[in-house]
């Protein structure tokens, strides 16, 4: 079939039923991020306080692993959990929508006795399968195949973006984003297969494989649709209420606030419906081609469709819960009640390459923007003093392919770093906090450690530094905990933020805040992280979209090597924009999470 007549004959399916498929898939992501998510989370935080597990990270696998093998079978054991769960809800969606297309009764309890029955046919070795499948071939399509329970699965910005200036691992990166692209199209049909056709994993990728062979360009080419078809629509419902509400803002205040509040919570209700419509239509898509190999698909029978009008009461109770909470928060949200205005911190104390990271004359000039903080890195030298410095090496800036440990401060500060067609002597903690005394800008001192530092470096650094950082109101953060929890026990006064590359679990530290890469960073995570009296900043933002995004979810501070930028950002979004501003940005948003029928994960 055609990608034009199946496309037309997938809509018109959609439409003949589109609030059933609509509610279903809205029920299924509330189910989801109500219930089973925050079960899930809760499961995590029980296992780690239970086991005195601080945190998990990349930094401490080796400890959890000798020091807490029973924590690591449980977290295992969850994961296991997770990932039947993420099958459940595929097989729910599937058979739910197969069910609404074929004129049955679906009813929610139906369904997921139904969804939990196509758990059981799953093999160990299905199973086996599917956790590679789910982790690398579903990303690929999470503008419509995606789940909350999956939401962490990415690579860190920062990861793509040392990979991208270097050569090789850049043409190795564009090779596994071609082959998994590649991989995920020819295996796109997996899922409905195993869900629908009761075939084992090993079959249905076979089958797959099979019915994608001489089409792939046709079932890519249908997957670009959709997404136009997603962007389309929200720039349309976008611009239209945009358009209104300049209108509005001509009016009275009073007249311009009750329309912005309308139009945030129709925007709102666009988007999700967008996202939700999509998702369906592209599973609706995949059912059809299926059903062009009636063997391999094996039809539920099930009695006919008696009560349309139940799931149009569900839908309209489902639209105006959403309504009245979407309508509370955009008040508060229009009233300045929910953001908080972040701190605006230049990373490694530059701001759009106008100096050499962590030298003086690159702090003389930030400063002068009044950045909130400077956030800069620390070593320990072969001397046992500090000398400001991130690169472990320091061929980088230097051209000496040394390390920090194997010189002494006085080798260290001989030396003279290049970047961004500048050059500038390597500092000395003490040089370089002189120097931000004189120009009255408070630091965010990054303590970074290795194997190589000394067995009492804290206690000499806390003993040299601790009064000086204490008055200037300076912060202190780092990747290592025991860092951190040497300042919390010895300089309670001290605000020590502890960093995060990674959003796996929320930590169960007494650190005062959590510097987190920006990637998986999430509400939860900010709002878990208030609750408990603690701070978050985002590392490192430097798009202006990614700067929105940071300042939506709350957080208090935000790390970036585009300072300017950050600091025109936050002023045009809390000093007094207009409500169609405000609109735009929000608009703007909500369209990063139109996957899931267009709720956040």
């Amino acid at each position: 079939m055609n990608t034009k007549r199946l496309f037309r004959q997938t809509i018109r399916t959609f439409l003949k039923n589109w609030i059933a498929y609509i509610t279903l898939v809205f029920t299924l992501n509330l189910i989801l991020t109500f219930i089973i998510v925050p079960i899930m989370r809760w499961l995590t935080k029980v296992i780690m306080v239970q086991n005195s597990v601080p945190y998990v990270s990349y930094t401490n696998v080796g400890w959890l692993f000798t020091k807490r093998p029973l924590a690591v079978l449980e977290l295992a054991l969850l994961a296991i959990v997770i990932l039947l769960l993420v099958f459940w809800q595929f097989a729910f969606l599937i058979q739910g929508i197969e069910g609404i297309h074929h004129n049955q009764e679906r009813r929610l309890t139906r369904i997921t006795l139904s969804a939990l029955q196509a758990m059981r046919q799953l093999r160990v070795s299905s199973f086996i399968f599917f956790i590679p499948y789910f982790v690398l071939i579903l990303p690929f399509s999470d503008m419509f195949f995606t789940s909350p329970l999956l939401s962490k699965i990415q690579l860190p910005d920062f990861i793509l973006t040392f990979m991208e200036s270097n050569a090789l691992y850049l043409s190795l990166l564009v090779i596994a984003a071609v082959v998994v692209t590649y991989l995920g199209v020819r295996l796109i049909q997996v899922l409905p297969l195993t869900v629908l056709g009761t075939l084992h994993g090993a079959r249905a990728v076979r089958t797959s494989w099979q019915m994608t062979r001489h089409h792939t360009w046709s079932y890519f080419w249908r997957l670009l649709c959709l997404g136009a078809l997603i962007v389309i629509n929200l720039v349309a419902g976008s611009v239209l209420l945009y358009g209104l509400q300049l209108q509005l803002d001509k009016q009275s205040k009073t007249i311009a606030f009750i329309g912005a509040v309308a139009n945030m919570a129709l925007l709102s209700i666009w988007v999700k419906l967008v996202g939700a419509a999509v998702l369906a239509i592209f599973i609706l898509m995949l059912i059809r081609i299926i059903e062009q190999s009636p063997s391999e698909v094996a039809t539920p029978n099930l009695t006919s469709l008696k009560h349309p009008r139940g799931s149009r009461r569900i839908a309209a109770l489902v639209v105006a819960i959403f309504l009245l909470g979407q309508g509370t928060y955009n008040v508060f949200y229009l009233r300045g009640a929910v953001l908080t205005k972040p701190l605006a911190i230049s990373h490694r104390g530059v701001d759009a390459g106008n100096g050499v990271q962590n030298t003086i004359p690159a702090l003389n000039k930030t400063s002068k923007e009044k950045p909130a903080y400077v956030e800069m890195n620390l070593h320990e030298t072969k001397d046992h003093k500090f000398v400001v410095m991130h690169d472990e090496n320091l061929k980088n800036l230097t051209g000496v392919n040394k390390q920090p440990y194997q010189l002494t401060l006085k080798q260290m500060t001989r030396l003279k770093a290049r970047e961004n067609g500048y050059v500038a002597h390597v500092a000395s903690f003490d040089q370089y906090l002189k120097a931000a005394e004189r120009d009255h800008q408070k630091l965010l001192v990054e303590i970074k450690v290795n194997k190589h530092d000394s067995a009492n470096m804290m206690q000499l650094f806390m003993k040299r530094y601790k009064a000086r950082l204490l008055r200037d109101h300076d912060w202190m953060h780092s990747l290592s905990y025991p860092v951190i929890s040497y300042v919390v026990r010895h300089d309670p006064k001290e605000t020590a933020s502890f960093i995060l590359p990674y959003n796996l679990t929320f930590p169960q530290t007494k650190a005062d805040a959590y510097t987190m890469e920006q990637t998986t960073l999430n509400e939860t995570f900010v709002n878990q992280a208030h609750a408990n009296h603690q701070k978050v900043l985002a590392w490192t933002v430097d798009d202006e979209d990614d700067m929105t995004h940071m300042m939506f979810l709350n957080v208090d501070g935000i790390i970036t090597d585009n300072l300017h930028e950050l600091q025109t950002n936050i002023k045009t979004t809390f000093n007094h924009p207009s409500y169609a501003r405000e609109l735009l940005v929000y608009a703007n948003e909500l369209t990063t999470f139109t996957g899931n029928g267009g709720v956040e994960n």
